[in-house]
């Protein structure tokens, strides 16, 4: 997970773990930067997300589960799981390269605009995630027929060697199995909420494909579609529920066209998998030379956060 801002706390041990700061909390865990030694005697730090007091620990016994059956270059890889002292605990990989919210906001800081070739890219490797998460199957292949439902930049995160990584299954869905809401307004963040989570509506790969949509507005236009500075809840909600898109003439019609239909209202009008987004995307990368290599990734990543990769 996270390896962006952190906030300093006492050094405390935790079963085989050293916690060293916190790097985020919500309202059923925490998750702090730790440190431990492993099989091989080397020391590897990690993120360790543990249940708050008072969560539920079916909901998070069961993003344990999910963890488990999930496996890919484009998630975040869960280390191990267990109990100490009486808190459930997952360990994740720490990744040092922050988050795509701390990226953005550091181009807003400095007035420089998100580099076009950067945003395809990162929506592109979101999108491979979201491929194998929703074809995602049991061990015994029954398909689970996933839903993350919480995509959005803070759960974008950037490994030291410039991979990145789709996170934070905690409100993920399932209509095969009982592992959440499966309906309903999730947990998620709500400017990135699509129309018919909004209306606590089933939601299908769809939903998840809004939020991509949203994140690729943002990147490439400049700024969120739906979320104006100082708007209430209510007013976000709105403009979710009844968008009205406008963008701009700068952006070429390719990409225009593609974040139109990701962002459609109409459910029948929007792209229906992630390999269905992907594609003209991809496509749109290729014919534009906006494909980062490796190098320029990591070159990019130092210079928005001032991480020594």
């Amino acid at each position: 997970m996270n390896g962006g801002r952190t906030i300093e706390v006492p050094s405390k041990r935790y079963g085989k773990y050293l916690v060293r700061s916190r790097l985020g909390q919500g309202g059923q865990a925490e998750v702090f930067l730790a440190e431990a030694v492993d099989d091989k005697g080397d020391q590897v730090n990690v993120a360790l997300k543990m249940m708050r007091q008072g969560a539920s620990e079916e909901k998070f016994a069961d993003e344990v589960d999910l963890m488990s059956l999930l496996s890919h270059p484009n998630l975040v890889r869960m280390v191990e799981h267990g109990v100490a002292f009486g808190r459930p605990f997952i360990a994740m990989e720490f990744l040092i390269g922050g988050d795509l919210q701390e990226v953005m906001a550091a181009h807003r800081r400095s007035m420089k605009s998100f580099p076009a070739g950067m945003g395809v890219h990162i929506c592109l490797e979101v999108l491979k995630a979201l491929a194998y998460f929703h074809r995602a199957t049991t061990r015994t292949g029954m398909p689970l027929s996933l839903i993350h439902s919480d995509v959005n930049p803070a759960n974008v995160f950037f490994s030291g060697e410039g991979d990145v990584k789709l996170g934070d299954f905690g409100v993920a869905s399932s209509s095969a199995v009982d592992i959440g809401p499966g309906h309903g307004i999730a947990a998620g963040k709500l400017s990135y909420l699509s129309p018919e989570q909004t209306r606590g509506e089933s939601l299908t790969a769809a939903s998840d494909l809004w939020a991509v949509g949203v994140m690729l507005h943002e990147v490439v236009v400049g700024y969120h579609p739906f979320q104006q500075e100082g708007a209430t809840e209510q007013q976000v909600m709105a403009a979710i529920r009844n968008p009205k898109l406008t963008i701009p003439e700068y952006v070429e019609k390719p990409l225009a066209i593609i974040i139109s239909k990701a962002l459609a209202p109409d459910l029948k009008n929007r792209f229906r998998s992630a390999g269905e987004m992907a594609g003209p995307l991809f496509g749109y990368a290729l014919d534009s030379k906006l494909l980062p290599t490796k190098p320029e990734l990591l070159q990019w990543l130092q210079g928005a956060l001032g991480l020594l990769v």
